[in-house]
């Protein structure tokens, strides 16, 4: 079963984001969870995978032994399929998800951004400035994300210490353009991501 071009784009960003490949059997599949307060975008989500969806979205719920609170998600899974084998071996490396050198000729469309924004952006409260969740890849990973953001989109970035993580920063002056190349595709949920202020 071959992706469309729309459901490539959005794998893309849902890879860089929250999304999981996971091995299910001789092949893998996707897998999706969102924090219930997020259940319109996954639903969003569902509809663009529906086709490759095993069933329905459903609300789990299950206890935090850590944080000893109940936490609720909504989740989807699709059928295993060798085309999110393809994208696993890009993406992950010994079952650790990596920023691919490549990463250039992969992440060109402004849907892939937006998506993945969706999934791991926020504006800061004090200014219009972006941030971007990249917590989990390398240093050298997310100087790949911030020369793509600048060579595909012209959107100039920074990576930013975070405690004893680095993430990807987007300021003033670029946030504009950033939101602007998103917007026509983030979801009505999740428009107050990119509503900057004047």
């Amino acid at each position: 079963m071959l992706l469309s071009s729309r459901q490539k784009d959005i794998l893309i960003g849902t890879i860089l984001g929250d999304g999981h490949l996971e091995k299910n059997g001789r092949d893998v599949r996707l897998r999706l969870d969102q924090g219930i307060k997020q259940k319109d975008y996954l639903t969003w989500k569902y509809r663009e995978f529906k086709n490759l969806a095993t069933s329905k979205p459903r609300i789990i719920t299950e206890f935090h032994k850590i944080k000893q609170v109940n936490i609720t998600r909504a989740h989807f899974s699709t059928y295993t399929n060798k085309i999110f084998t393809f994208w696993k071996n890009i993406f992950y490396k010994e079952r650790i998800k990596i920023i691919p050198k490549n990463i250039n000729n992969i992440l060109k469309s402004p849907l892939s951004l937006a998506v993945w924004f969706m999934d791991d952006g926020y504006k800061r409260n004090d200014c219009n400035a972006l941030r971007i969740s990249t917590d989990s890849f390398t240093l050298e990973e997310q100087q790949l994300l911030v020369k793509c953001l600048k060579k595909n989109f012209g959107v100039n970035s920074k990576i930013h210490k975070k405690g004893k993580t680095f993430n990807i920063y987007i300021p003033n002056n670029s946030a504009k353009r950033f939101c602007q190349i998103i917007k026509p595709f983030i979801v009505n949920s999740l428009l107050y991501k990119v509503s900057l202020t004047p």
